[in-house]
């Protein structure tokens, strides 16, 4: 794929740092732009710029979410770390040895890396559809570079929820799955998609998503990697 965020760059494939680079570079998004350099003037101590992927390079498991919280990746400038959301997921990941500790203030995560499909932290956590297309030749370079070849060993994509997995299903081009809480979509034979609610305080104080729930789509990702 010719990766062109501002009509110039290019990136070659398998240049993970060259990706985050641009990410970090990029202010394709006047709303979110304006948005971050307000809530940096609030919180001057808060990340408030794009957040790149982070985790480990040759991951076998990314998990992609929707976009930074303003007290999580906007803070912190991680994905999934420093807010209710994190909390919740590095639980789960530290339990299945996808992470160092439950605390994903000092966690380093093992075999996985993290994402989301808008890298800037947006307004009431509600990305505009023209935002979430300036970003997506972000994620389908970051899914490429993800993407086993036909002798590496399974990899699995998590996507927490319906807006992750569709723009995930967009990127590569796949025939339209509906979106379903703990199902698995066979992408290649060594390749799976996970889909799973999103561990928002909302899903989780409602009942929606119970950590039951989440550790059950864990036990199959950790049973399909091995």
């Amino acid at each position: 794929m010719d990766l062109r965020v501002h009509g110039a760059l290019k990136l070659m494939p398998g240049r993970h740092q060259e990706l985050s680079r641009l990410i970090s570079a990029c202010r394709r998004c006047s709303r979110l732009g304006r948005y971050q350099e307000q809530q940096k003037l609030i919180f001057p101590e808060y990340h408030c710029a794009p957040v790149p992927q982070w985790g480990v390079r040759r991951s076998r498991l990314l998990i992609v979410g929707l976009a930074p919280g303003l007290h999580g990746a906007g803070r912190t400038g991680k994905g999934f770390v420093g807010d209710a959301s994190g909390a919740f997921l590095f639980q789960t990941l530290h339990r299945f040895g996808y992470a160092t500790s439950a605390n994903p203030e000092v966690s380093a995560l093992r075999k996985t890396a993290i994402t989301n499909i808008v890298k800037c932290l947006p307004p009431s956590n509600q990305p505009s559809t023209q935002e979430k297309n300036n970003c997506s030749p972000f994620l389908q370079q970051e899914l490429e570079l993800f993407a086993p070849g036909p002798r590496a060993r399974f990899r699995v994509l998590l996507c927490l929820g319906s807006e992750a997995f569709y723009s995930v299903q967009r990127s590569m081009g796949l025939q339209t799955v509906r979106f379903a809480h703990g199902q698995q979509v066979s992408l290649a034979k060594n390749y799976s998609l996970f889909s799973s609610y999103h561990p928002s305080r909302l899903n989780v104080n409602t009942g929606r998503l119970t950590q039951e729930m989440f550790d059950a789509v864990f036990a199959e990702i950790r049973t399909a990697l091995n």
